[in-house]
């Protein structure tokens, strides 16, 4: 999904970020602009899931979710690529924060109510979904180049993300919420827990935060350096050849 550009950068929203930079949102991100500590990491162990509801009143982190499923994903397959690309899935929650689904479907049906009210029906179903994907889309972009990965990932990568963030977060309930007052989307029904090895026990945000860029850092080497070596390989470098005297 492009960026928009209706608006100039200079009017386009932007926010301060904590290194001391300004993010314009929904605008192509260069290079150097995000600190991957200070504006990614330590926001995400600082930003609570489930809207902060849980029954201990502790604080489970973005942070940690994601370590979480990377962890198990690195485990199953010992694949870089998809334990960087579950780590790196709710990024941009970094910056933007954390709208959970049930905020998101309200907002959907009180748009879509307002359209109707005033007759506001011609035209295409406008979707909350698709415009908060449009402004995360930029940090997602950047923050998989900085990782090494390709941006948009490959459908195998993408779809194997989702669905373990689906059965992660049926295993947070298990383990975090307790008995629910009201059935969870029937969606869900079909789909198993994570079968995680321990319970989940809620990281200090800091050590949450820590734990996250360990991650980024040791990933994010092993897949820059893979690359490099898949270009200096001798069949891509035999590629590159012909496409010169082509």
């Amino acid at each position: 999904m492009k960026p928009a550009t209706t608006v100039s950068a200079a009017a386009a929203p932007w926010l301060p970020l904590a290194s001391g930079r300004a993010l314009t949102l929904g605008r192509i991100i260069e290079p150097g602009t995000l600190d991957i500590r200070r504006d990614i990491a330590i926001p995400l162990g600082n930003t609570g899931r489930f809207a902060n509801q849980l029954p201990s009143g502790m604080l489970y982190s973005v942070a940690q979710h994601c370590c979480i499923g990377a962890d198990f994903l690195w485990g199953q397959t010992q694949d870089d690529a998809l334990a960087m690309a579950f780590l790196l899935h709710d990024g941009h929650e970094g910056p933007l924060g954390d709208q959970t689904s049930p905020f998101l479907a309200a907002l959907q049906q009180a748009l879509d109510e307002t359209r109707a009210a005033l007759g506001d029906v011609s035209g295409p179903r406008l979707s909350i979904q698709r415009l908060r994907r449009q402004i995360a889309e930029p940090i997602d972009r950047y923050l998989h180049a900085e990782a090494g990965l390709p941006w948009p990932l490959p459908p195998v990568l993408r779809d194997r993300v989702h669905y373990v963030d689906l059965q992660l977060l049926l295993a947070e309930r298990d383990h975090l919420l307790g008995p629910q007052p009201r059935r969870w989307d029937d969606k869900l029904s079909t789909i198993k827990p994570l079968a995680l090895k321990h319970r989940i026990k809620v990281l200090p945000p800091a050590k949450a935060a820590e734990a996250w860029v360990t991650r980024f850092e040791t990933w994010s080497s092993r897949l820059h350096a893979a690359r490099a070596r898949a270009v200096r390989s001798p069949a891509n470098l035999a590629d590159r050849t012909r496409e010169a005297v082509s």
